[in-house]
């Protein structure tokens, strides 16, 4: 557009043209960031939220472990209460199987290997079926109360025992460490109770107060 020489430019009018020339322009998609980002965060914290409502017990669960321990005779377990004189010392194996029947009870077996190492060497092999009830299922460590009873062979030679096959009481407390994966730990105290239930002789039985630790897997 050409002017008339002389004749001065009127700034609205340059205004008004400079605003017709719109150069274009590079508009970032901003809103693409967040959204992705958003979407990023979402797929990362999914798994982990549904693990987190996931209970760390419950029923259906199948259990594998393995503890050993090591055992004292005393006179203060019951049955016998009182009865156990003899000095008697062992250490304890015990593979473990169970599956929880409620969110809180779990029923289980076990294999009890013994070795005697006082007043000499000795060993002990049986079975024994019982449970564990927990306090919580949805924390990462609960206590519980166990107990249960069976079978077992020993060859241990004390005036307590009048045979070599018997029955086996164990009762005890314990705590349960249960990681959301991978292998948990447990720990208890219990006493461990053998006898013949009155099949033979005076059936004093020994009772000994037993300590016992392994690593357990929930099978969910």
């Amino acid at each position: 557009m050409i002017m008339p020489l002389g004749r001065p430019v009127d700034p609205p009018i340059i205004v008004s043209m400079a605003s017709r020339a719109t150069l274009p322009t590079m508009t970032p998609r901003s809103g693409h960031v967040p959204r992705t980002a958003g979407l990023f965060l979402l797929v990362t914290l999914l798994p982990a939220a549904a693990l987190a409502q996931q209970p760390r017990l419950a029923s259906g669960y199948w259990t594998r472990g393995l503890a050993g321990g090591w055992g004292h005779s005393w006179s203060h377990g019951v049955p016998g209460y009182g009865k156990t004189e003899s000095d008697v010392r062992f250490v304890a194996f015990h593979p473990q199987l169970g599956r929880f029947v409620t969110d809180q009870l779990e029923i289980s077996g076990e294999g009890t290997l013994l070795l005697y190492h006082h007043p000499k060497l000795e060993p002990a092999g049986g079975l024994a079926l019982g449970g564990r009830y927990h306090v919580w299922n949805d924390r990462g460590w609960t206590p519980y109360i166990v107990g249960g009873a069976g079978l077992i062979w020993t060859t241990l030679d004390v005036a307590e025992l009048d045979r070599t096959f018997n029955f086996q009481l164990l009762y005890g407390v314990g705590l349960r460490v249960v990681p959301a994966r991978g292998p948990g730990l447990i720990v208890e105290l219990r006493n461990h109770h053998i006898s013949n239930a009155g099949t033979a002789g005076d059936n004093l039985g020994v009772n000994a107060a037993t300590a016992i630790a392994g690593v357990q897997w929930v099978l969910r």
